[in-house]
This record gives C-alpha cells, sequence and structure tokens, in this order.
C-alpha cells in the first residue's frame, strides 16, 4: 500500500512540474502603423443624366444637371424662395428657375433675359438670351450666337461658386449660386 502511495506521489510531483512550454510556431503580432483613411473625393453637385429616348433614337443622349436655390425679387415680393436647374449637354446649355417652390413649373420669359456671372475668380460673363429651353419654359443658352462655347468655357475654367444675376424685361431679379467644381468632370462623361 506504501509503495502505491509513493507512487502516486511521485507521478503527482512529476505531473506538477512541467517542463517548459512548447515554442509557439505562430510569429509575434507586430503592431504595424495604421495607414491614414484615403480620403473619399467629395461627391460632385453635378449629375449626369439621360434625356427620354425619342421614337428611333439611336444611342440616348445626355447631359449634366446642377439644381440649386437662390432668391428672386419683383415688384410684389422680395427675396422670395427660387429654385435653379442648370443643365448642359453638348449642344446646349438651359436655366429653368422656379418660384416659390421646386415644384411649381419654370418660368416662361417673352423678353430678353440678361444673365451677368461673376466667378470666386473676379471673372465675368454677360449674356442674353431670347429663347426659351423648351416650350414649357426656362432659358436656353445659344450656341449660335457663340453664349453657350463662352458659357461651357467659363464654368470649365471656374473651379469653385459662380454668383449669377438674372434680370428680365418685366424687373424681376433671379439670383442664385452655381457650384461649378466637378463640372469638368461631369461633363467629361456625355
Amino acid at each position: 500500500m506504501i509503495n502505491k502511495i509513493l507512487f502516486l506521489l511521485l507521478l503527482f510531483l512529476v505531473s506538477c512540474s512541467s517542463p517548459n512550454p512548447p515554442a509557439n510556431p505562430a510569429k509575434p503580432k507586430v503592431h504595424s502603423k495604421h495607414k491614414p483613411a484615403s480620403s473619399k473625393p467629395l461627391s460632385s453637385p453635378w449629375n449626369v443624366m439621360t434625356y427620354p429616348g425619342k421614337q428611333g433614337e439611336q444611342a440616348a443622349r445626355k447631359y449634366v444637371k446642377l439644381e440649386t436655390d437662390g432668391k428672386y425679387s419683383n415688384s410684389t415680393v422680395t427675396d422670395d424662395y427660387l429654385n435653379a436647374d442648370i443643365i448642359v449637354d453638348k449642344v446646349n446649355a438651359g436655366i429653368l428657375l422656379h418660384k416659390s417652390k421646386k415644384t411649381n413649373p419654370s418660368e416662361k420669359f417673352t423678353g430678353p433675359v440678361h444673365i451677368t456671372m461673376k466667378n470666386s475668380a473676379g471673372n465675368e460673363l454677360k449674356l442674353t438670351s431670347s429663347r426659351g429651353w423648351n416650350k414649357s419654359g426656362g432659358i436656353l443658352i445659344e450656341r449660335n450666337n457663340n453664349d453657350y462655347s463662352q458659357f461651357r468655357i467659363f464654368m470649365l475654367e471656374s473651379e469653385s461658386v459662380i454668383n449669377v444675376e438674372i434680370l428680365d424685361d418685366s424687373s424681376s431679379v433671379y439670383k442664385f449660386d452655381i457650384n461649378a467644381a466637378g463640372f469638368g468632370e461631369a461633363f467629361s462623361q456625355i
């Protein structure tokens, strides 16, 4: 019996004094420096859109569009809400103005409108238009008299905010800003 006890005691002592643990084959973790998060480019306010296709049309025509808010004044109101849509395609450019609410129809003009644009560099562009964007209204910036080309170049050369003022023949004044950032990139996609 004593032999059994001594044997168990010896076994107990041997099991308690364990040898060094086996070497861990995994490499120790090295704390790496965190890579800076890549900054995402700010999304452009310009959206690339597609005109609804006409029957028999081979390829859908694309355009870029910017929606912005501003103010208008006339003989009865001062600084009322204005929504402006700027549309530019490969052939034309247009401005649709919606008084008081975005959902109101675009303004129709009976006479010429005078447009003054000034960018943050102090460059100024003056245009006159006497044509509507379409039968629903708006302003067409025409290519025929090179205003479209001047407008497109002005937009491409401007990199930030462009202040716009439009005067019509009824003494209404429309004021809004165009964010030109991202225009060149969006225009290159149409």
